[in-house]
C-alpha cells in the first residue's frame, strides 16, 4: 500500500464554548485514527456545539466519510450541536454521492457554521 503523501493536521481550538476541530490534508484510513482521537477528545471535552472544519481537507476518502457518521451518532448522544464547515468539491462531492450531506448541517466556512451555536 502506497504511504499517504499528503500532510494531515487535526488540531482543536475553542471558539468561546465551541469546539472547532480542523482538519486539514488528506483523510483517510491512514489519517483517520488521528482524527478520530482529536474529534472524540473534543465531544468528551463537553462544548456548547462542534465544528468540523474540513476547509482544509485535499482528499476525503470513504473511512473519513465513516468517521464522519460515527461523529455524528456520538454528537447526537452527547446531545451535542453538529455542524461541518466545508467549501470545496473534494469534500462536498463524496458527502452528496452517498447521501450523507443530509445529515449535516454544512456551511461554507467556520465562520459562518459558529454563527447561532
Amino acid at each position: 500500500m502506497p504511504e499517504n503523501s499528503g500532510a494531515f493536521t487535526a488540531e482543536t481550538e475553542l471558539v468561546g464554548a465551541v469546539a472547532v476541530v480542523h482538519l486539514a490534508g488528506e483523510l483517510d484510513m491512514q489519517t483517520v485514527p488521528a482524527a478520530a482521537l482529536e474529534l472524540d477528545n473534543a465531544i468528551e471535552g463537553g462544548p456548547a456545539g462542534l465544528v468540523v472544519d474540513m476547509t482544509g481537507l485535499t482528499f476525503l476518502a470513504s473511512a473519513g466519510l465513516a468517521l464522519l457518521a460515527t461523529v455524528n451518532a456520538k454528537a447526537g448522544q452527547a446531545s451535542l450541536m453538529l455542524r461541518l464547515a466545508a467549501d470545496n468539491r473534494v469534500v462536498l462531492r463524496p458527502l452528496e454521492i452517498t447521501g450523507l450531506n443530509a445529515g449535516f448541517d454544512i456551511r461554507a466556512s467556520v465562520q459562518a457554521a459558529l454563527a447561532d451555536l
